[in-house]
């Protein structure tokens, strides 16, 4: 059965309201249609509602326009705002793992929309809640000047500006990801019978890439960060910088662990995302951390009258979910702020250090949770353990953990000690004193 409803498509089920050039000459923007709060995606119920409504303030900006708007003159299949909304819901994206869909869908908002600060965003949303509340138009995130633009407009000068733009504004990783998945899009159009698109500059361009990244979070650094979470009310971010250490797993992938038990000395974890289970030896440390979190986690399904406690290790306190990455990632700097400058009250010992000059770039730097993963690796290392052992608890390629250590022990001036005091004991066995 095919629902239709004024203004909206459907993809999957998944509701989006879409406007004609007289519409959108008049100000009325595309989007989908989920709730602020939740990410939810509308119901039919709800999206009949928004239709009624959005109707109706169609119709009244058409009177008070007295008479019909005349559409801008486009290019026959749109502009790269368009063409990244037709591949996004296509079957070469939407059949891809949810992941990969995800970060596709990161990188689109990044080439249409201006980045803003966090508190701008904040506010944003707030804006956005008050308007959806009020049946009212949502007020306008200011876009890039690219998302006007005709894909026939882009050659290869127009993607290098682009990627020197998103790489000053948006970091390195960033400017990559949009690059490729514009450039994706792009070959994607030349396929489309809609699209007919002639080339995709991006073939034979070359982005240089940052330089590999690899810190080391020394121990008196993670007891700031520990210290600091709890002192701020944010145990489950000590949580989960323990589950780095000990584990060596991605951040996704703590943010989603489940905790299925200790089955012979082993402690059993599910990743919920992918459903692979993780199985590493239990640490004492670890224990204990992991018992104090389940008990907390028991006292927020009692605090927010939960049906059943969460089966996953790492919850919010605020809001007695598991975190999403965005929220996990502005909390966890805010954790390292406080570790950084330390506190009287409650009792935090600064730790300078958690901030540092990058030696790659020359740049400050900060050091972040996805520093817990190689710095599991190295201190493997260090404790005698071979590389297919670190690998086995990491789920790291023999390769990339190999290039981790590499770096790593170039600057370990113990282990260089050492091996000279193994040497001389060598060479003196041998008989040369």
């Amino acid at each position: 059965m095919t629902v239709k409803l004024p203004f909206i498509k459907w993809r999957d089920g998944r509701p989006r309201v879409v406007h004609g050039p007289r519409e959108r000459s008049a100000g009325f923007e595309d989007r989908d249609l989920r709730h602020v709060e939740t990410g939810a995606w509308y119901t039919y119920e709800d999206a009949k509602a928004f239709a009624d409504k959005h109707i109706e303030e169609i119709k009244r900006s058409r009177q008070a326009a007295g008479k019909k708007v005349k559409a801008p003159s486009l290019n026959r299949a749109g502009t790269v705002e368009d063409l990244l909304d037709d591949w996004l819901a296509s079957p070469e994206v939407t059949n891809l793992k949810p992941a990969s869909v995800a970060s596709y869908r990161k990188a689109a908002r990044a080439l249409i929309y201006k980045p803003e600060s966090r508190g701008d965003a904040k506010t944003r949303r707030v804006r956005e809640r008050a308007a959806a509340v009020l049946g009212a138009t949502l007020p306008a995130r200011e876009k890039e000047q690219l998302a006007s633009m005709i894909p026939a407009a882009i050659g290869a000068p127009e993607l290098r500006a682009l990627f020197n733009y998103l790489k000053d504004h948006r970091g390195h990783h960033m400017a990559l990801a949009s690059i490729a998945a514009l450039s994706a899009a792009l070959s994607w159009g030349k396929e489309s019978s809609k699209w007919r698109l002639k080339n995709n500059p991006r073939i034979d361009m070359r982005f240089d890439r940052p330089a590999g990244r690899v810190v080391m979070i020394e121990l008196e650094e993670f007891n700031a960060l520990v210290d600091a979470a709890d002192a701020m009310g944010r145990p489950s971010i000590g949580d989960a910088i323990y589950l780095g250490i000990f584990t060596g797993q991605r951040q996704a992938d703590r943010l989603k662990l489940k905790d299925e038990g200790l089955v012979n000395g082993r402690r059993h974890f599910r990743q919920s995302k992918t459903g692979m289970l993780v199985a590493i030896k239990q640490t004492p440390q670890l224990a204990k951390r992991l018992f104090e979190a389940r008990v907390r986690v028991g006292e927020l399904a009692k605090k927010f009258d939960l049906k059943t406690i969460p089966d996953e290790i790492i919850i919010d306190e605020v809001t007695g979910r598991p975190y999403n990455e965005h929220t996990y990632r502005h909390i966890f700097a805010e954790v390292r702020e406080l570790a950084i400058r330390g506190s009287d009250v409650p009792r935090v010992i600064a730790c300078p250090t958690l901030a540092f000059i990058n030696d790659n770039t020359g740049q400050p730097d900060k050091k972040h949770d996805q520093d817990l993963r190689d710095t599991c690796v190295m201190l493997l290392d260090r404790a005698g353990n071979d590389l297919l052992s670190i690998c086995d608890v990491t789920g790291h390629s023999y390769q990339s953990a190999q290039l981790i250590m590499k770096h790593y022990r170039a600057r370990n001036a113990a282990r260089a000690d050492a091996a000279i005091d193994k040497l001389v004991a060598f060479l003196g066995k041998e008989g040369l004193t």
